[in-house]
């Protein structure tokens, strides 16, 4: 059983999904932050059936109780029922076994005053083959919260194919407001907004200003810049109507298989039935054809950048799956629980009362802008704002000192104001987990502002010169440094191996990964490192102001779209998070007499050497109690799942010996 809701409705409401152990029953809670309906109801359900025959016809595969509960919110059910009642077929004949299977399910309705909204008489199926009478089994109920609001039941729509008729249930709206449309970037006026763009004067900062009024100034001058870009930039018109390989011979064709479907409905004989289903049949295969016709010119026209695309359309794309938690029954409950264990409650930051100017900052200069934008790429998401790179390179392009006068100032004061601290967070579950009912199987990539972004990149640029001048970086760990990757880190490793075993001994190497990463990283314990490696005081205030007093929105399937403030870690999707996660574990690198500790980001690798493998084992033993101690004072710890032990062995060692 399947349910599909449209993108645009999502935009507005949460949309849960409930299994309740049956197979043949799915459940939607519909859920805002706002009351529903402008009545006291915050979420709404429907209850969608496919009840059939069991061993014994008399009972059905969904019982009553499962389908008409007692709830204190609105609730529809509906779906294909398979049963036959003079409530809903008052002119049908029907049989003892019949009236006997559907009259639990009537009354259960009624006790629970529930109403059938189904028109009495008004048929949902009609077989398209055999000689079978058309019936009433796909029903539709509202309780009494819902019932109001139920504004009409049609059976109106074309044929879809199937012997069950589409039904449209239209309901009240449940709120007035609505999301406003996205901007459609790539159709921007830029000649229109070329003379606009070299005219427009960003408001100088205040004297020595208050965060809040730093805050301010950033909100408003950002605000007026993206007042202007949105205005000559049209809005999308999203339509599920839309389909790339549709062709004017597939509405004829739709048009003459629905023609012909209801002929069928209406004159139930032999050579209607057959016409029906011959005009289906040359309907469904003219789509195929269509599809198989677009898709292989698509192919032909397909250029290196869009094979990845061609790619993604021809095995699809994996469904995220939507966390199932338990003890979480609402969709605000869910994403507190992930919240608290990917961000947990921690003291806030407190800037200063009052910001002034860096002694040790170094003026903000356009070059450093262009380069940090040369680096960002065109397909990246784009955050709560929805403003993609190639927008502000366009603003650069015309009028380089807009985002020179917009970012200069916050490098000076060493601040990252409220305004770009705002993200989106994608919950994506991880790959490989045994089950997902538990907030360590799912992982959070933080969506920031695009132009929150450029800092970032240009804050990473100088820091990483200042950590590689005063010797913050162990010279041993690899990964999201320039000039050091994964084959740097294996050919060290490989390298280190085969020297330990030029004397014959014996080589071993642990594998750990630390746990949860990113969202370790504290923020005072990461400024106190900084400055006490002489880094510059204008980073150390950037990067605690840009640490602190963050705020992320959940994104997964039923989220509620609720802000909650996060101050701790270091947000996965940031371009200086890398960084900032290398600087902090730094301190947990050591040397080893014959033996070598390395790593990659998160994953470390100690390997020693010895006259046996059991002794390697016992020094790794004494090497990782001694690593461990030193991850606690920094509040991170190492994964048992993802730890892994490998014996090192040459042709002669694989040719017999023992431990």
């Amino acid at each position: 059983m399947a349910a599909y809701v449209h993108m645009s409705f999502l935009s507005n409401y949460t949309v849960l999904p409930r299994f309740k152990g049956v197979d043949d029953v799915l459940s939607l809670d519909i859920s805002s932050t706002e009351p529903l309906y402008g009545i006291a109801f915050y979420s709404f359900r429907i209850i969608n059936a496919y009840s059939t025959n069991t061993v014994d016809h008399r009972v059905h595969s969904v019982s009553p109780e499962t389908l008409f509960p007692d709830l204190g919110f609105p609730l529809l059910v509906l779906g294909d029922l398979n049963i036959h009642n003079p409530l809903s077929d008052p002119l049908r004949h029907f049989s003892h076994r019949e009236i006997s299977s559907s009259t639990p399910y009537f009354e259960k309705a009624a006790e629970s005053g529930f109403a059938l909204l189904n028109p009495p008489g008004q048929y949902t199926r009609f077989p398209l083959v055999g000689k079978a009478r058309p019936s009433v089994i796909d029903l539709a109920f509202a309780n009494p919260l819902l019932l109001p609001l139920v504004k009409s039941w049609e059976a109106s729509l074309p044929s879809t194919g199937s012997d069950h008729i589409p039904i449209t249930i239209t309901l009240a709206e449940p709120s007035l407001y609505q999301k406003p449309p996205r901007p459609r970037w790539t159709d921007t006026d830029w000649e229109t907004l070329d003379p606009i763009i070299k005219g427009f004067k960003v408001p100088a900062t205040p004297p020595c200003p208050t965060p809040i009024q730093l805050d301010e100034w950033m909100s408003g001058s950002l605000n007026h810049l993206v007042a202007l870009l949105k205005e000559h930039t049209p809005v999308s018109r999203p339509s599920h109507h839309s389909k790339p390989w549709w062709t004017p011979h597939l509405s004829i064709l739709r048009r003459e298989y629905h023609k012909a479907a209801r002929t069928a409905r209406k004159h139930d004989t032999p050579r209607m039935r057959e016409v029906a289903s011959t005009s289906k049949a040359g309907y469904f295969k003219a789509i195929k054809t269509a599809k198989n016709k677009h898709w292989s010119s698509f192919l032909l026209a397909a250029t290196p950048q869009s094979l990845w695309t061609a790619k993604r359309f021809a095995y699809g794309r994996a469904q995220p799956r939507f966390p199932s938690l338990p003890g979480a029954e609402t969709p605000m409950q869910m994403n507190n629980v992930l919240l608290n264990h990917i961000f947990p409650p921690k003291e806030p930051f407190a800037p200063p009362p009052r910001l002034r100017p860096h002694r040790s900052a170094t003026p903000l200069t356009t070059d450093e802008i262009a380069e940090a934008l040369s680096k960002c790429s065109p397909t990246s998401a784009p955050g709560p704002d929805g403003i993609p790179y190639s927008v502000w390179k366009q603003v650069n392009k015309i009028n380089p000192k807009i985002l020179l006068h917009i970012l200069a100032p916050l490098v000076l004061l060493g601040y990252h104001p409220a305004s770009l601290k705002s993200s989106n967070g994608v919950v994506l579950d991880k790959a490989g987990k045994p089950s997902y009912d538990s907030p360590s199987s799912f992982r959070i990539i933080v969506l920031i502002r695009t132009i929150s972004k450029i800092l970032e990149r240009i804050v990473a640029a100088r820091l990483l010169a200042a950590a590689r001048l005063k010797g913050l970086l162990h010279p041993n760990q690899c990964g999201s440094l320039p000039g050091l990757s994964t084959y740097d880190a294996c050919l060290t490793l490989t390298n280190d191996v085969r020297t330990l075993q030029r004397p014959r001994l014996k080589v071993s190497s642990l594998f750990l990964d630390i746990k949860a990463g990113f969202d370790n990283v504290d923020n005072k314990t990461l400024a106190r490192y900084l400055r006490e490696g002489g880094v510059p005081s204008y980073l150390v205030s950037w990067v605690s102001s840009f640490l602190g007093e963050r705020s992320c929105t959940l994104i997964f399937q039923g989220a509620p779209g609720a802000p909650a403030p996060v101050n701790v870690g270091a947000p996965q999707g940031s371009p200086i998070s890398p960084l900032l996660f290398l600087l902090y574990v730094a301190p947990l690198h050591f040397g080893i007499p014959r033996g070598l500790m390395i790593s990659y980001v998160d994953d470390f690798a100690l390997t020693v050497g010895s006259l046996s493998y059991r002794g390697n084992i016992r020094r790794l033993q004494d090497l990782f109690d001694k690593l461990e101690k030193k991850a606690s004072r920094l509040g991170v710890s190492f994964s048992a799942a993802k730890t892994e032990l490998i014996h090192w062995r040459t042709p002669s060692q694989c040719n017999g010996g023992t431990l």
